[in-house]
């Protein structure tokens, strides 16, 4: 007798499925739906808007119900493009090709976007600049609200240098301005723009409130301001030739500035009666001169993160009697490069003019192989508000020893300390290197902070990763 064919499973879309499962002793059956299909469009694209977009696309595969859902993804997310490349061969010859994510584009039907976002990592291939064009004007089309372009180019060097130019000319004329005006959140990786053009967006871009530009070559000087400004959050990093910020932004909340050349007169703070969280750094000279700049917001600062590049003279400003308390800090994070030749506890000067200080964060970094010294004495100055102290790049030196001793005997309120040996980094002039710590000098380490943690205020909980 021939044996029969199994029938397939026919798709049962809104149907109920019954399905065998043992619920105990009377062996009932348990009636199962297909609740995400019967899900209304609207929630299934906000899911799918959570995704890359190649995920996405991938769901057409499950049911005709998914075949055309990702087409109205209100989030366009191509993460790394480069994952689409395929080489295109045309006469003979081998071509980037981004088809694929053309074709995307072509088939998109969602009338706007939420967020449009692409990231280029190779450094030997990229997108044309036409493509990125046809691109970025598509997003604007769409009245997209978050931008994002990240040409990072693998970033072989910190002085890896951007050749993509932002366009200019569509978003002069009217239409232009009409499409970015919905425009909240725009954020630009090793993308050359204009001052002028950035000053542009801010004038025209009303609900703008998000804007951050890295690695700008064309960027020299800018002036955030205007009474009618939204923006909340401002970053400028890592732009090679930039000469001044002017900023007098009544709604600005969070700033991050990293300078490259080290123009003296940079920042230039004007008005931000809103700012609490500041995050500073130089590559090529003191902080000093740039945290002076924004020193009328001092008092009002809750987060303030410092990258001192072999500077910790800074506790002679200060100690300076014109140098405002920091009442309102409670997070501190504190980037040192440090050598055998400084004492850490200079830094103790800026702790003490914090005094409702809710959390410390020190990330050493070491300019050589630190040796061992005397430890010097440590100051008292009891903290009533210090709870949490998190060292990384502990090497149990000297100099870190003696300002962790510091923290047992002045942080009468701490409830952790942690203490990282993961990972210790050595810099050599401009490149860093990865300082290679042999197992006897890990133990040493862990071996200085277990004792160190003999010496914290009772209650404090000792953490060693």
């Amino acid at each position: 007798m021939p044996k029969r064919k199994a029938k397939r499973s026919k798709w049962t879309y809104g149907k109920r499925i019954k399905l065998p499962i043992n619920l105990g002793d009377k062996g009932e059956t348990y009636s199962e739906v297909d609740r995400i299909s019967q899900l209304p469009d609207a929630i299934l694209i906000s899911i799918l808007s959570l995704l890359s977009i190649r995920e996405a696309a991938r769901t057409c595969f499950l049911s005709k119900r998914w075949i055309y859902v990702w087409k109205q993804v209100t989030c366009l997310n191509f993460y790394d493009i480069d994952a689409l490349y395929k080489p295109l061969k045309k006469r003979g010859q081998t071509t980037p090709s981004y088809n694929w994510v053309n074709q995307v584009l072509q088939m998109h039907q969602c009338p706007s976007l939420d967020a449009f976002r692409f990231c280029s990592s190779s450094t030997y291939i990229r997108p044309s600049s036409s493509e990125i064009d046809n691109w970025i004007e598509f997003g604007m089309q769409k009245r997209v609200q978050r931008l994002e372009i990240d040409l990072e180019a693998g970033r072989l060097s910190p002085f890896s240098y951007a050749s993509y130019i932002f366009p200019d000319k569509p978003f002069r004329s009217p239409f232009g301005v009409s499409c970015i005006k919905s425009l909240k959140h725009l954020s630009l990786s090793f993308v050359n723009i204009t001052g002028e053009l950035v000053e542009h967006f801010l004038s025209n871009c009303e609900l703008l409130e998000h804007l951050c530009v890295s690695c700008s070559d064309q960027l020299v000087t800018l002036k955030v301001a205007g009474s009618s400004l939204r923006l909340k959050f401002l970053q400028i990093s890592d732009c090679m030739y930039l000469e001044k910020i002017e900023i007098c932004a009544p709604n600005l909340v969070s700033f991050i500035y990293h300078g490259m050349l080290g123009f003296y007169d940079s920042i230039r703070l004007r008005h931000a009666p809103l700012l609490v969280n500041v995050s500073l750094a130089e590559s090529t000279r003191s902080i000093v001169p740039t945290f002076l700049s924004v020193k009328s917001c001092l008092p009002q600062l809750v987060t303030l993160n410092l990258n001192l590049h072999m500077n910790l003279n800074m506790s002679a400003m200060v100690r300076h009697p014109e140098f405002p308390e920091l009442t309102c800090l409670k997070d501190l994070t504190l980037n040192v490069v440090a050598s055998d030749r400084q004492s850490l506890l200079n830094l103790t000067k800026l702790i003490e003019r914090s005094p409702f200080l809710h959390r410390f964060t020190l990330d050493l970094r070491w300019a050589r192989v630190p040796c061992l010294r005397n430890l010097q004495k440590v100051n008292k100055c009891p903290h009533q508000c210090l709870k949490v102290v998190k060292f990384s790049g502990f090497v149990g030196s000297s100099i870190d020893t003696e300002l962790a001793m510091y923290f047992t005997e002045n942080a009468v309120a701490l409830e952790t300390f942690l203490v990282d040996l993961r990972k210790v980094v050595v810099e050599e002039s401009t490149l860093l290197s990865e300082f290679v710590t042999t197992q006897k000098q890990l133990r040493a380490a862990r071996k200085r902070a277990l004792q160190i943690g003999k010496k914290l205020p009772p209650g404090t909980e000792l953490i060693v990763l």
